[in-house]
């Protein structure tokens, strides 16, 4: 099963020949799903979301989004106070959780944007419960959370959730296989070891098209899962095409597994 995750859009500060090039490219991968980990657009715009609802429309198999804190009002204080989130419920979801299951996979979506901060992210008490109500229910295939907020510390960048360490304590004891987020223009890929020693895989997606991004490269991600393999091979924009500059692999079911990376035969 292929998935394929993106991240940080900002229709609207993006560069369209690198939305071109990535719709060739998911097309030739015709992935079962895609996973959108928030800012969609840059401003919340009606013409952005209009742009995004286009963009979505043209992607293949099963789309999955959540908002970013770039996906409410700036600027209009009382829209951003009241009713954040009309212009992504009109032209993206009217929700702002989504799931998704097969045999393979199940898959929870959640929104991590406070309306109130500007930047920082949250998971708020009625979303941790909800995280843990559809993962504890024993399930043969691998789990998968995602939502915009990046959890982890990394130096020189934005802080992470408000309530991270609360999160942190919960995924270390939680039946979650796989963490995918956005929010700092910057992709990573490592494992977080949990209590069981089972892997959790963290994967942080970098900008697929903005202007601005932190790491300097415009990337994805495209996941492959077989009998609880997995198999991350992290898709660059190089000039005009998008190539493979890194793949890594996990085993899922090993204990104290590790991430094994290798590079592309050219």
């Amino acid at each position: 099963m292929k998935i394929v995750h993106i991240s940080d859009l900002h229709f609207g500060m993006h560069h369209e020949a690198i939305i071109n090039a990535f719709l060739a490219d998911v097309s030739d991968i015709n992935p079962s799903l895609t996973i959108i980990s928030g800012d969609l657009t840059q401003r919340a715009k009606s013409a952005q979301y209009k742009d995004v609802q286009a963009f979505i429309k043209k992607l293949p198999g099963s789309v999955f989004t959540v908002p970013g804190n770039h996906d409410i009002p700036l600027w209009n204080i009382f829209s951003r106070l009241f009713h954040p989130f009309a212009l992504y419920r009109t032209y993206v979801h009217a929700k702002l959780a989504t799931t998704f299951e097969n045999e393979e996979v199940r898959l929870l979506g959640v929104n991590s944007v406070m309306p109130y901060r500007i930047k920082s992210g949250q998971l708020a008490p009625d979303i941790l419960t909800e995280i843990d109500n559809y993962f504890t229910h024993p399930f043969n295939g691998l789990n998968i959370l995602f939502f915009h907020h990046n959890f982890d510390y990394m130096e020189g960048m934005h802080k992470p959730l408000k309530n991270y360490y609360q999160f942190l304590t919960y995924l270390k004891n939680s039946n979650i296989h796989m963490v995918c987020t956005g929010h700092l223009h910057y992709a990573n890929a490592s494992i977080l070891k949990k209590n069981n020693h089972q892997p959790c895989l963290v994967l942080h997606a970098g900008s697929l098209c903005c202007q601005r991004s932190k790491d300097g490269i415009n990337s994805y991600y495209v996941i492959e899962i077989e009998h609880g393999l997995g198999k991350i091979s992290w898709r660059v924009f190089n000039q005009a095409t998008f190539i493979t500059s890194t793949i890594h692999e996990i085993n899922f079911s090993k204990r104290h597994a590790d991430l094994q990376h290798s590079v592309p035969l050219k």
